[in-house]
């Protein structure tokens, strides 16, 4: 037989306050039967755990016996009493306790394990041995039950906070009684203070963000306690450590007798679904105000182009019929004008599009900034001398002054003030400064357009940089303008990290102060050089082929060809084109690309696929559709240069000059 003092199986863990008890009852039923010795045993297969005893004067040694001879404890095997146990079990029963005699009460299971009350030394046939181990056996069961309840409800308990938990409710009670707060652990979480924090109503309430939600619970909670009605409110609180809470609280009363005593509820953190809600109604509002804005574009769009449009076919229409050469200049600039207008328009427009869709971007070379303003300032001498104002041009950098940046951005900055100047100038000046100054090793281009115009009222001045924010007020229609290029040229400083400033007095004018950090030009170069072709070159023959689907597109580019006597040939989409290429073999030719029966791109590579170009023959792309994936769908398609509509004679000459270039290399 083997002796050991450990746990065998799994042995059941009692609590501690159902120790104290059990304890007790072992107590009593000894002294009820006259016994030094009482146990409460755990019976497993092969083996007795003792899980409390009492009265060990000759206690056992051993936490845990092992089973009678070989055989395995059970109801069958482990005897009522010594009266009717077997000698093996009697001999078991003198090695383990030192006893002939004991009795047992009835088994009891507990958690799944079986339990039961062991006496040592107790006379089986006294006379009151059943009737207390009887008496006995209920008070266990009585014992038990009330921790199994006790469990049950602990159990439960222990779910409800987790459940709280999960959900992010808390429970809370005020007892109007005694004037008593309670707040369940999530509660606590919620309101971020610590377990041992004892709430009032007062200071419940002080936790609600000041102002309308303080007001508004305090209100509540009022109307609950004077009519019981219940409530639902979506409130902010401050935690006690300064976080920002949504909560949704729901509250009911109790009252007695009209009275109301106790108030309870539940407060929820919907801090994130608040969020996110209030998140959405800003991106609805900001989605209405983008798309009424976009309204409002085309609204002014189309009313703007009614006027240049009226302009240009008005004295097309009369030029036709024009006898008298003056005349008839007079009214082509007339038409000249509209264009420009038109042109300017359309380029707000798609500048405008281009910043608020996030397509846009800067493009940085090497340019003279000196050649870049006295090239400005000479377009604006002859519109400021057509009104009679004077227009001063201050530059405070030498000649060969090169920067790096983006030439054509900032040319439009500076042309839009200037614009905007002229637009609202009738008498006195204008005046554009440009100096370059150094701010912590950075170089600072700083510029300054003034007028003696009309200037703005506060209110206006206050929003003249955002979209169709100009004087509505005036019946001017040449004042009311398009409402963009302010909101361009914010757009654009910004873009240059720089500053945009506004100052203007009604009636005596208005300046803008510009602040754009840039970089110097690490070596200095023409960035606009006159393009020169000597009638060596001119000499050398091109053929030259056009493709465009608008007859106006092509006139226009046969005209800039015209200058060098070169007359090209034509083709109104890009099947044609390809057939003319198969009967000659061109040097240049500037290829539209979105056309019908067959586009530019597709035309491109048919040429190219079946080489029906000259030797040192290029393909130029030609069109109004400048976006990146444009410009790589010609590069892919082979084509060699990307010239963007409107066409500017520049590039044009510039194309002619690098063909011949190349042709007299192959010559």
């Amino acid at each position: 037989m083997v002796y050991f003092d450990e746990q065998h199986g799994d042995k059941l863990e009692l609590e501690a306050s159902l120790k104290d008890s059990l304890l007790k009852l072992l107590q009593n039923g000894c002294d009820a039967l006259g016994v030094f010795q009482g146990l409460l045993v755990q019976v497993e297969r092969n083996a007795l755990n003792i899980l409390l005893q009492v009265g060990v004067s000759h206690g056992v040694n051993f936490k845990t016996i092992p089973s009678f001879s070989e055989s395995e404890l059970c109801d069958e095997r482990l005897p009522q009493s010594s009266e009717n146990s077997s000698l093996v079990f009697q001999q078991w029963l003198s090695t383990y306790f030192k006893a002939d005699s004991f009795v047992r009460g009835r088994f009891h299971d507990v958690d799944g394990k079986k339990l039961c009350l062991f006496f040592v030394n107790a006379n089986p046939n006294q006379s009151n041995a059943q009737s207390t181990l009887l008496l006995l056996d209920e008070l266990l069961d009585a014992t038990l039950e009330a921790r199994r309840i006790k469990k049950v409800e602990s159990n439960q308990y222990t779910l409800f906070e987790k459940l709280q938990n999960v959900a992010n409710i808390g429970t809370w009670e005020v007892d109007l009684v005694s004037n008593s707060l309670t707040w369940s652990s999530q509660t606590r979480k919620i309101h971020e203070v610590p377990d041992d924090f004892s709430p009032t109503l007062e200071t419940a309430i002080g936790f609600y963000k000041a102002g309308f939600d303080r007001e508004e619970i305090a209100r509540i909670v009022a109307h609950t306690i004077e009519t019981g009605a219940p409530w639902s409110a979506t409130l902010q609180l401050v935690s006690a450590k300064g976080n920002s809470v949504w909560i949704e609280t729901h509250g009911m009363a109790e009252m007695k007798h009209g009275k109301c005593v106790r108030l309870f509820g539940t407060c929820q953190d919907v801090n994130k679904s608040v969020q996110l809600r209030l998140e959405l109604e800003e991106k609805r509002k900001e989605a209405e105000a983008a798309s009424k804005e976009r309204g409002m574009l085309l609204s002014r769009i189309s009313h703007e182009l009614k006027t240049p449009l009226n302009g240009i076919m008005g004295m097309l229409q009369a030029i036709k019929f024009e006898t008298k050469d003056n005349i008839r200049v007079r009214k082509a600039d007339i038409a000249l004008h509209s264009a420009d207008r038109l042109l300017s328009l359309i380029n707000d427009v798609l500048d405008y599009t281009s910043i608020i869709n996030g397509d846009f971007a800067l493009k940085y070379d090497d340019f003279c900034i000196r050649s870049l303003v006295e090239d400005i300032v000479d377009v604006f001498k002859a519109k400021c001398a057509e009104k009679g104002v004077r227009l001063y041009a201050v530059l405070s950098f030498d000649n060969d002054t090169y920067v790096h940046g983006d030439a054509a951005r900032l040319s439009q900055i500076l042309s839009n003030l200037l614009s905007n100047a002229v637009k609202f100038t009738q008498k006195g000046y204008i005046s554009i400064q440009v100096t370059l100054k150094q701010q912590n090793d950075i170089p600072i281009l700083l510029a300054s357009v003034e007028d003696t115009g009309v200037g703005m009222r506060e209110n206006i001045l206050e929003r003249i940089f955002s979209p169709f924010q100009n004087d509505a007020m005036s019946n001017s229609e040449e004042l009311n303008g398009n409402g963009l290029g302010l909101s361009i040229v914010k757009q654009l400083v910004s873009s240059m990290d720089g500053e945009l400033d506004a100052r203007s007095e009604l009636g005596k004018g208005t300046c803008f102060d510009i602040a754009i950090p840039i970089s110097m030009a690490s070596n200095a170069r023409s960035a606009q050089a006159t393009i020169e072709l000597s009638s060596e070159m001119l000499s050398m023959p091109l053929d030259i082929l056009v493709v465009d689907d608008n007859d106006i597109n092509r006139f226009v580019l046969a005209s800039m060809l015209e200058k060098y006597n070169y007359v090209p040939d034509e083709a109104e989409n890009g099947e044609v084109a390809v057939q003319k290429a198969r009967l000659k073999k061109y040097d240049i030719i500037f290829m539209d690309c979105a056309m019908p029966v067959l586009d530019g791109v597709s035309a491109a590579k048919i040429i190219l696929d079946e080489r029906l170009l000259s030797e040192y023959g290029r393909i130029i792309a030609v069109t109004a559709n400048t976006t990146a994936e444009d410009k790589q769908k010609c590069s892919e398609a082979g084509m060699n240069e990307f010239l963007a509509k409107p066409v500017e004679q520049r590039s044009v000459t510039l194309q002619i000059k690098q063909t011949l270039e190349c042709k007299s290399i192959t010559a």
